[in-house]
Formats: structure tokens, sequence, C-alpha cells
């Protein structure tokens, strides 16, 4: 009975799991703790990406899931520190956020607005 207990307490957890939404602005990209994850196109990249920013195709050039998405992730990554997902609008990093969150990651931050408005907010962009 305790068995079926534990795996149902960790099952509603994991069902549970989510991710946060927030608006990519200074205080983020300067917070130690926060490593921000690009998960846009090498295509897209060539028009800047975050200073600092981690770079990890979700999808291809053609739109194709990245098979090695998650195992890029954990090799470019410190496991002790949050991770913020962003993609050129906020749609796709929801979607990485939740792949994130559904593959045990904890501490996932989406970039709602994306490099469309890190752009408008003039923050640090530099070519890859």
């Amino acid at each position: 009975m305790i068995k079926v207990l534990i795996t149902m307490f960790f099952a509603t957890t994991m069902a549970l799991a989510k991710y946060i939404s927030m608006d990519i602005d200074e205080s983020i990209m300067n917070d130690k703790n926060i490593q921000i994850i690009d998960i846009r196109t090498s295509n897209e990249w060539q028009y800047g990406v975050l200073r600092g920013a981690i770079l990890v195709n979700l999808t291809d050039n053609n739109g194709y899931y990245n098979e090695k998405f998650l195992d890029n992730i954990k090799s470019k990554i410190d496991p002790n520190k949050k991770i913020a997902i962003i993609c050129r609008s906020g749609n796709r990093s929801q979607k990485a956020s939740q792949i994130l969150v559904d593959n045990g990651y904890k501490d996932v931050i989406n970039l709602s607005g994306g490099m469309l408005l890190a752009t408008q907010k003039g923050l640090d962009i530099v070519k890859p």
C-alpha cells in the first residue's frame, strides 16, 4: 500500500510540474544563477543572440525536431542553475520548457516575448 501511495504522489507531482513564464530583461541576463538557452535555428542565430546564451536547436532549419535536444541541453548546462529558454517570440520556448519539465528539469523559465522583445528592449545582442 505504501508503494502505491508513493507512486501516486510522484506521478501527481510530475503532472503538476510547470515552468514559469516571464519577460526577458536585464535582471535575468545579469543573474549568475540563470543560464539562458537559445533554442532557435542556426539560421536565426545569424541575426544575433543574447550575450552569454547557450545555443541548442529545438528544431533544424527545416523545422524537424532535434532528436538530441535533451542530450544537448544536458551536456551544456550546469544542473545547479535555473534554465531560461528563449526563441524568436515565445512559442517554441513554451514547448521546449514543457519538454524540459516533463523530463525532470526544475526551475525552468519560458522567456515570453523572445528575441523580438529582447531586441525591442535593447538588450545585449551579439553575433554568434
